[in-house]
């Protein structure tokens, strides 16, 4: 199995703001020892973001061209998504931009050879009386057009398992991993599976490695990152440095027969940039190369 994670480690630098260009990102992943990366294009699509822009393409190409020149495939990517408030704004103004990015996403996943795009699930607008499904139905229709695209650029589809706060605060269609199974199965399409993202499914009160065998056959993509439980804060902390019992989540990754990438999604930390920068990457690394030590077959 080879090591990835998502750019959005090192994207940013923390004293400046000033965002890193794809090449001197990707470079830096290289060197400290990652097999391929994930491309988060979901900032990209904020408002005012490359992705709204009439040269977005642009932009991909050279992720595209940084990728070729470090050795450095993209296994994966993750789409637009709107954020919390904005799903339930009926008048939230770009909602239409939004659509409009999310279909570019999937043109950006092929132009980097992906081999599949992340999405989040739609929520409803938050209501004290919950529906699954509801919740199912809309969803199915927010992806449609998204999996049609996907299907025509030959982009597989994985939907992310999402938090159920256990009805302290909204609840998405895919909070509970046995929903998103039956949303999958319902879809019923061999290019549309699920990505678990093991730091939502701790926040959820599941064991990460449980709803990796929930999710068996369906399992397209993960989002590895750890936090504390009990806290229910969605902190992507790099493995070990919360709760999750990580040789219960490799197992399972053996137990499914999951052929894809290892992937991280960690926060970037206020590292900063230069030979610390560096030194906590490879740190990165050699963590993630231990938790690849720890699958058996």
């Amino acid at each position: 199995m080879k090591l990835s994670t998502s750019n959005w480690v090192y994207h940013q630098d923390p004293q400046t703001g000033r965002i890193y260009s794809p090449i001197e990102s990707l470079s830096a992943l290289k060197d400290a020892g990652y097999d391929s990366v994930d491309i988060n294009i979901w900032p990209m699509c904020h408002p005012g973001g490359p992705m709204t822009q009439d040269h977005w393409k642009a932009h991909i190409e050279a992720f595209a061209i940084a990728s070729q020149a470090c050795d450095l495939p993209v296994y994966q990517t993750h789409g637009n998504t709107m954020g919390g408030t904005e799903w339930d704004d009926p008048n939230y103004p770009h909602r239409e931009l939004r659509h409009i990015c999310t279909l570019r996403c999937v043109e950006a996943a092929k132009m980097l050879k992906a081999d599949s795009m992340v999405l989040h699930p739609f929520n409803l607008a938050h209501s004290s009386i919950y529906s699954a499904k509801e919740n199912q139905k809309a969803c199915m229709a927010y992806l449609a057009p998204y999996i049609e695209a996907a299907k025509k650029a030959g982009v597989k589809v994985a939907v992310e398992n999402m938090i159920d706060f256990g009805r302290r605060h909204r609840r998405y269609c895919g909070g509970d991993i046995y929903e998103l199974i039956d949303l999958v199965e319902t879809i019923h399409d061999p290019d549309v599976g699920i990505c678990i993202d093991t730091g939502h499914a701790n926040i959820s009160g599941m064991q990460p490695g449980d709803a990796i065998r929930a999710v068996g056959k369906h399992l397209f993509a993960v989002h590895i990152n750890d936090n504390h439980s009990k806290l229910g804060q969605d902190e992507h902390l790099l493995p070990f440095f919360g709760d999750i019992d990580w040789k219960n989540v490799m197992q399972a990754l053996a137990d499914v027969g999951y052929a894809g990438h290892l992937t991280y999604e960690i926060h970037p930390q206020r590292v900063p940039n230069g030979a610390a920068a560096k030194a906590w990457l490879r740190y990165t690394t050699e963590i993630g190369r231990h938790l690849l030590s720890l699958l058996t077959v």
